[in-house]
């Protein structure tokens, strides 16, 4: 397999507006015919969203610590080598990568994948000091090859003229365009990040207004020409995967919107037909489920209308009375135990099948990248199952009633020994979101799981 050409979009630190140009410069290349593969560096749910909306594709995520440098090669060449082009949105700065060094930055990630980069330079209230950023960037490490420069959130075009006549000629010639300041075209915040693509009413127009006033100022072919791009002939794939033989339920609203797309592609490579469902808004699960899976999200600003939906909740405790596999993490553990108390104070009870009670904190953040070892066999595999991930959350176990032992025991990337994760009968629940591409036979272990559950409920 071999990946199309490429580059990494890229600032000088979070908030300059990657997440804005990245999937603007995805939808432009689209527009113009291209096949664009989109790609998220680090383990980030939310931007891909976005990259889903402005290609139809599924956003793929490239971790270091979670994949490797094996795991991130592989996924890179597998998901693009039917694309034009690759497009990878960044994670920070430029050059931040782990306990303040470069591993795992997007320039040591766009350096090892031998691909260009283009930066993103936020100029507001900036003209001569933008000359002198750029230029101290592109000497730090020649190795590092910039495919172009964007300057963002121009005043005016006078303002974008002014930083231009600033630059050497040599700089000018690498700018590719500018982008308008509007504040009616940024992707609102809140905590844990931007504003999900679920919870964003207006983020379409938010598209179709950017892409327009890109399209406008923005010099696409000329990015094109330096990449190189070519529009390949093709005739239809169809990705062909084994006959699926048990029906896995997946959670998914807006509520439930956290899944490494890559970990719903590989469960069902391992046999799993995925049914969508909501816990917002359906009375009832889909028919004839083998098992359930509850990724994160944000339960907690959905608490009230989770609690409301009494009739599913009831059911889904049965489901896991029965055995039904059922894996769960960060928002799917919160909504599976006894109740969730909101930022707000007040509790809702939720599922019960855990005895956990969960309470929302703004001042404890928990933020971590985690490495676990299962301590007895479970849904993800035999004892001594490693695989890796993050968590990333506000909330805390503030009262337990638990009494069986903890199925893992991790290490973060600080190396902090912990003890995690929640079983009860065939029921596996967590704060760790796991990359299964960790551990690549996770889902078949999982879709086993699903098959056995089926066995002895049909027969």
């Amino acid at each position: 397999m071999t990946a199309p050409p490429s580059f990494l979009v890229t600032g000088t630190s979070s908030g300059v507006g990657k997440t804005t140009l990245s999937f603007t410069l995805m939808a432009l290349f689209q527009k113009k015919g291209y096949q664009v593969q989109p790609f998220k560096i680090g383990p980030d749910y939310i931007d891909g969203g976005y990259h889903r909306l402005a290609t139809g594709k599924d956003s793929i995520n490239l971790d270091l610590w979670m994949m490797g440098w094996s795991g991130i090669r592989e996924s890179f060449n597998r998901y693009g080598s039917d694309a034009d082009i690759s497009i990878i949105e960044g994670m920070g700065a430029l050059y931040d990568g782990k306990n303040g060094t470069t591993s795992g930055s997007s320039a040591e990630i766009a350096k090892k994948l031998g691909i260009p980069v283009v930066l993103v330079i936020d100029i507001w209230g900036a003209t001569v000091t933008t000359a002198a950023l750029l230029e101290g960037l592109l000497r730090f490490d020649p190795r590092v090859k910039v495919a172009g420069i964007i300057l963002n959130r121009a005043g005016s075009q006078k303002h974008y003229e002014m930083v231009m006549k600033a630059l050497k000629p040599a700089l000018r010639k690498m700018v590719i365009g500018y982008l308008l300041r509007d504040r009616g075209r940024e992707i609102p915040e809140r905590h844990l990040g931007l504003r999900t693509l679920e919870e964003n009413p207006k983020a379409r127009q938010v598209l179709r207004d950017t892409v327009s006033a890109a399209s406008k100022t923005l010099d696409i072919t000329r990015l094109a020409k330096i990449l190189k791009l070519k529009k390949r002939k093709r005739s239809p794939v169809s990705v062909v995967l084994p006959p699926a033989g048990v029906k896995l339920g997946v959670a998914r609203d807006s509520a439930f919107c956290f899944y490494y797309a890559e970990n719903l592609r590989m469960l069902q490579e391992a046999g799993a037909r995925l049914v969508f469902f909501s816990p917002l808004k359906d009375k009832k699960l889909p028919k004839d489920l083998d098992g359930l899976y509850f990724g994160g999200g944000y339960p907690e600003s959905f608490s009230r209308e989770l609690s409301a939906n009494k009739g599913l909740r009831r059911e889904i405790l049965q489901k896991v009375k029965t055995g039904m596999p059922v894996y769960a993490e960060c928002g799917g553990l919160m909504y599976l135990s006894e109740s969730l108390k909101g930022f707000e104070g007040r509790a809702f009870p939720l599922v019960g099948a855990l005895p956990l009670k969960v309470e929302m904190d703004r001042k404890r953040l928990h933020l971590r990248y985690v490495e676990i070892k299962t301590t007895v066999p479970s849904l993800l595999g035999p004892k001594g199952t490693v695989a890796r991930g993050h968590e990333f959350h506000y909330s805390s176990i503030v009262r337990s009633g638990y009494r069986g032992s903890m199925v893992y025991q991790g290490v973060n990337s600080a190396g902090e020994k912990f003890s995690e994760g929640y079983a009860q009968g065939n029921l596996l629940a967590s704060y760790c979101h796991l990359h299964f591409r960790s551990h690549p036979l996770i889902p078949a272990y999982f879709v086993q799981a699903c098959w056995d559950y089926d066995v002895r409920h049909t027969s």
